[in-house]
């Protein structure tokens, strides 16, 4: 075997020191079994402010004396005993570093931070003054980019790149839209996209009304419950195609605690994608009364003349409903009588229950939930309270797997208005 070591003797250090120890913090005696309420009192106390105060201090004798100063080893086990949440004292020498010296030489860290303000002050907002930069590209090139997902450049940085393109190729911006996600970007952004495309329907929706980007609904689907418009401006908050379903009811109690205008959607049959329009903030785990302010939608996804009517109805006088991470149940009176229930569903653990390791048991169910075997939810929703017809066209939907753990994903908006 040959090989070959060069190295640059301006970057290797002239002196190796050994890496810091790392004393851990003595335990209190305790002479009674440690119980679930003392857990929750040592968490509920936990405060790790001191983490932040320690390693700025650090920093600041580091700048002036080194980092193998002795102020800056004192400080060194200072944070290694409060990281594990353990009260500390900085004894006032530390508290008050000098500051460096007019010619002292710059400081490593503070030369990193001023280049990567630098780097992004020169990509933010770049005039594209300069269109030859990726005139060059290919179509075929330009649109194997778009599809990637895993590119260190923002969304409105690479539909800057596009347009720069289409001006150098004398190609149609409008023939790109379809590549982004409009819902990463700012106000501002949303309206320097919108100066270049031309004054139609269609892309102000796609561009303002991120419901209309829905993997589970087609634009076409939004036209009869007017949801489609531009002035509807849904932003989405969380989506299945982007991080797990298991936190779909997480994220749908965050939100219905947090905002004021939520819509949820989600695919509850092959055939049938149900949206949720919930007007105001919503306590956690608490039955709230709403009344007749929530509204349903009924998406059918395959048409006949039994899904022609009452798709789209408010709920009635005395109708609840309770959410927390667990569980969602609009109902009216009594909990029996629920429209929707959504919660989290049973699983058959036969395929994995003896395989060693918490990890790999989790990633064996995730296989499960993806093959459709597991479901992370479970919903049921009463279609005759749509219609009988809605219901004879569908069948029952009696604890179906909520669908979106590959193709599909919820949307949970974060304002609008309906």
């Amino acid at each position: 075997m040959t090989v070959f070591v060069s190295w640059d003797k301006d970057i290797v250090p002239p002196t190796v020191s050994q890496a810091a120890e790392y004393p851990g913090a003595r335990e209190p005696m305790s002479f009674k079994p440690i119980t679930d309420d003392d857990r929750l009192v040592y968490f509920a106390k936990y405060n790790n402010a001191s983490l932040g105060r320690v390693k700025n201090l650090y920093l600041d004798w580091a700048r002036v004396t080194g980092p193998m100063s002795p102020q800056c080893q004192e400080l060194n086990r200072l944070f290694s005993t409060c990281v594990d949440g353990n009260r500390i004292r900085i004894p006032p020498k530390l508290e008050t570093p000098p500051q460096p010296a007019p010619d002292s030489p710059p400081f490593i860290l503070d030369e990193l931070h001023q280049a990567a303000e630098g780097i992004i002050r020169n990509w933010q907002w770049r005039v594209p003054s300069h269109p030859t930069e990726c005139g060059d590209y290919s179509l075929e090139t330009l649109e194997v980019l778009l599809s990637r997902d895993d590119l260190m450049v923002s969304e409105f940085e690479l539909i800057q790149l596009t347009w720069r393109w289409c001006r150098v190729n004398g190609a149609v911006f409008e023939d790109f839209v379809r590549f982004f996600d409009f819902n990463l970007l700012s106000a501002e952004e949303k309206q320097w996209v919108m100066s270049q495309l031309p004054p139609t329907l269609e892309y102000p929706m796609l561009v303002q009304n991120a419901l209309c980007q829905s993997d589970l609904l087609e634009v076409s689907e939004l036209h009869d419950s007017k949801l489609h418009y531009p002035g509807i401006r849904w932003k989405r908050f969380f989506s299945s195609n982007e991080g797990r379903l298991g936190g779909f009811m997480e994220a749908a109690s965050k939100a219905l605690e947090l905002f004021h205008r939520k819509l949820i959607v989600f695919r509850a049959d092959e055939r049938l994608t149900v949206a949720i329009y919930v007007p105001r903030k919503l306590e956690k785990a608490r039955d709230s009364k709403v009344d007749d302010n929530v509204r349903l939608f009924a998406f059918p996804h395959s048409k006949g003349k039994e899904t022609s009517s009452r798709l789209i109805l408010p709920t009635k006088v005395n109708y609840h409903l309770y959410h927390d991470d667990n569980r969602f149940q609009l109902y009216e009176g009594q909990i029996a009588n629920s429209w929707v229930f959504i919660t989290r569903g049973a699983s058959d653990d036969s395929s994995y229950r003896n395989i060693e390791g918490v990890r790999n048991r989790r990633q064996a169910r995730q296989t499960t939930v993806d093959d459709g075997t597991n479901f992370d939810f479970r919903t049921s929703v009463a279609l005759d309270k749509f219609s009988k017809r809605l219901q004879t066209h569908i069948g029952r939907v009696r604890r179906n797997g909520v669908q979106g753990a590959v193709r599909y994903h919820s949307w949970l908006e974060s304002s609008g208005h309906y």
